[in-house]
């Protein structure tokens, strides 16, 4: 009999679609979040990634589906943690955000608390 997998995580996730940018070895690719936390985000677009791979993302926060002016983007290193196809040559990776500082959590935190 095999063991149910319960998974606690540190974050909520947020179902958020905004637009974000990846940026990898100096090359930067559009993409769109599936979710968003406070530790990490879901995001899909066009280009696999490699588990482990560290990237720069750059979120553009937005309110009422509008980037707002006032705000500037969320930009942070992270991980690569999973990747999955999905669909015609689409793909979706986990991100970890890697040592956000207190001012990035802090802007985050309040995107995701107006985005709920």
């Amino acid at each position: 009999m095999t063991q149910p997998r319960t998974q606690q995580r540190q974050h909520d996730r947020y179902p958020v679609r905004i637009s974000c940018e990846v940026t990898i070895s100096g090359q930067t690719l559009h993409a769109e979040t599936k979710n968003l936390s406070g530790g990490g985000a879901a995001i899909r677009f066009a280009r696999l990634l490699t588990v482990g791979e560290v990237v720069t993302v750059s979120f553009f926060l937005t309110q009422d589906g509008i980037e707002d002016a006032d705000r500037p983007p969320f930009e942070c290193a992270a991980s690569i943690r999973w990747v999955n196809p999905a669909g015609d040559r689409m793909h979706e990776a986990g991100l970890q955000f890697l040592s956000p500082s207190a001012q990035q959590r802090e802007l985050l935190n309040d995107f995701l608390k107006q985005a709920v």
